[in-house]
Parts: structure tokens; C-alpha cells; sequence
């Protein structure tokens, strides 16, 4: 049997392996053989699959005593199958710490030990791999996925409020159990925006998060990204994400100079807009050109507004609970 006789915990610590599966009958084979024996549990969540994904599973299962099959009737997206995998090891296992690999075999386990390692040694509660301090990583990575990944992080540094992680949509890592359970799963995004919804939810509880370099390599898929309303939904996630978290954390969960700041400095920029368009309609309609007073009176307001969501941001920025690993 694979494994069956070398599994065991990891320096005292019992874990458990995810992967979501959707149509990787190719490639599930050997992600599961590559995983470390180490790894106590192995929680394969097969997401609905067209293809025979749970057939080979049911296979591998027979062999691997350590393999747990979950097997959802309908597709959840990576998210929702992601969730599916944690409840079980949660609910069924004593794991500490719960990982989480991709089932097309595009990130090497074996780096799972050394970000265990920093998971245990740094006391962290998400231990996160990022492609983007190996400088090869640009060189293998389509075109279209630097593009995509380049541009998906700026925006969502803003929405998760962890600024100094990179690679946010490379979920791949170790989450702690007790944060899993703290986590508000219905604010996650089941699908395309699992990573960016999950880091806002993990930053709402303080979630301490750290990036650690890992290779990865690509296949010969093609992109299936359509720029603009990816672009579209990314902003639309972003915006929504950003919110959500300033009430979560700055609002319902205590009052914070972050909220304040903010709110005041939106209040300024409408008000500046309003006197803006007040000029304006003046001069189309009256025929009147705004008086130098008037026109600060409408540039102050903005000034100020900019002068505080700035005082914010760096509020912000310096509250993050996040160290930061090369």
C-alpha cells in the first residue's frame, strides 16, 4: 500500500492534505503518490467531475489507507470544494495543521515540509506559497498568467489588507485549525475569487500570514481568460472585498482611526463633488464663471478628502499582521 507504513505526524503535529479535484483524472495519480509520508490524512474532494476523477480516486483509495474521498454531488468551484475539505478534516480528524495542494500536480510537495516548518517554528496561521521570488518564475509562467497574477495582486492588496503578500492567487500552503474555525466561510467566494475572499476573511479574524518561495511549473494549457470581464469581476471583488473588511474589522468588531479617517474623508470627497457640480451647472446654465473663492471651495473639501483616505491606507498598512518570508 502507499504509504501505510511510513505516515506519521510531523514534529508532534497531526495534518491533513487537501485537494480539490475537478475533471484531474491525469494528474491526480501522481499528485497524491508525490505527497510527503509524513502527512497523516489526505482529503481528496472530488467537485462534481465530468470526467472519471472519482473513479481513479476510488482506486487509489484502495490502496492508500491514508486517502479520504469526498465526493461532491454538485460543483462547488474550488472554493466550495476547498471549504468541503477543510469541514471533514475539521470534523473527522484531529489535524493541527490542514494543507492545501492543487490536484493538476503543478506545485511540488516537497517544499510542504519546509513551510510546515515555518508554519510550526514562526507560529503562523497561513503559511502560503508565492512563485514570485524565484526569478525563473517569470521566464516559465505564460504571458498571460504574469499579466493576470501581476495585476490581480496589486488590486487585491487593497481588499485583503495584507500588503506585503504576493502571489495571492496561489492558495497552496498550511492553514491552523483554530483559524479555520474562525473563519466567516459565508463571506468566502466559492469560485473564482476564493484566494482574494479567503485572505480578506482570514485578515478580519488577525490572521497572521506568511509567503514562502516556491517553484511552480505549467503544462501546455491554454488560457481561457477573457481580459476584460475578468478585469471587470476582479474589480467588482476588490471593491466588495475592501469594504467588507473595513466593516468587519475597523467597524463591527471595534471602532477604529482607520473607519474614521475613511469615512470622514469619503464624506469630504462628495461634498467636494457636489459644490464641483454645483460651478458647473452653474456655468452651463447661467453663463456664469465660478469666482476664484467658489473654486476652493470646491478644491479644499477634495484636498482634504485625499489628505485622509490617504491617513488611512497608512493606518492600514501599518496595522497589517503579516511577516513577511523570502
Amino acid at each position: 500500500m502507499f504509504y501505510s507504513i511510513m505516515k506519521g505526524m510531523y514534529r508532534k503535529l497531526e495534518t491533513a492534505v487537501v485537494i480539490p479535484c475537478y475533471n484531474e483524472e491525469k494528474m491526480i495519480t501522481q499528485t497524491i503518490k508525490k505527497l510527503p509520508k509524513y502527512i497523516d490524512h489526505v482529503i481528496a474532494v472530488n467537485d462534481a467531475s465530468t470526467d472519471d476523477t472519482i473513479g481513479v480516486l476510488n482506486k487509489l483509495k484502495k490502496q492508500n489507507d491514508r486517502l479520504i474521498v469526498v465526493d461532491n454531488k454538485t460543483n462547488q468551484g474550488v472554493g466550495g470544494a476547498l471549504i468541503a475539505g477543510y469541514n471533514y478534516a475539521i470534523e473527522h480528524t484531529k489535524a493541527t495543521a490542514i494543507g492545501i495542494v492543487a490536484g493538476d500536480d503543478q506545485f511540488d510537495s516537497s517544499y510542504l515540509e519546509v513551510m510546515l516548518d515555518d508554519f510550526i517554528d514562526q507560529s503562523a496561521d497561513y503559511v502560503k506559497a508565492s512563485r514570485f521570488f524565484h526569478r525563473e518564475a517569470f521566464k516559465t509562467m505564460p504571458k498571460y498568467r504574469q499579466f493576470g497574477n501581476i495585476f490581480i495582486s496589486l488590486l487585491t492588496k487593497f481588499s485583503t489588507g495584507y500588503y506585503s503578500i504576493t502571489d495571492i492567487t496561489n492558495g497552496c500552503g498550511w492553514l491552523r485549525r483554530d483559524i479555520i474555525e474562525k473563519v466567516d466561510f459565508s463571506i468566502v467566494e466559492k469560485r473564482y475569487d476564493y484566494e482574494t475572499s479567503m485572505l480578506t476573511a482570514l485578515s478580519i479574524v488577525n490572521a497572521k500570514v506568511i509567503d514562502h518561495a516556491v517553484p511552480a511549473h505549467y503544462g501546455d494549457e491554454k488560457s481561457t481568460i477573457k481580459l476584460i470581464p475578468t478585469a471587470w469581476r476582479n474589480l467588482r471583488a476588490v471593491w466588495k472585498g475592501f469594504w467588507r473588511r473595513i466593516y468587519y474589522k475597523y467597524v463591527l468588531y471595534g471602532f477604529h482611526p482607520v473607519a474614521l479617517f475613511l469615512f470622514t474623508g469619503m464624506f469630504f470627497f462628495i461634498i467636494s463633488l457636489l459644490i464641483a457640480g454645483f460651478l458647473l451647472c452653474v456655468k452651463l446654465f447661467a453663463h456664469q464663471s465660478p469666482t476664484a473663492g467658489s473654486v476652493m471651495l470646491a478644491v479644499l473639501p477634495f484636498v482634504l478628502s485625499v489628505q485622509l483616505v490617504l491617513t488611512a491606507l497608512t493606518i492600514d498598512v501599518s496595522n497589517e499582521s503579516n511577516n513577511f518570508k523570502k
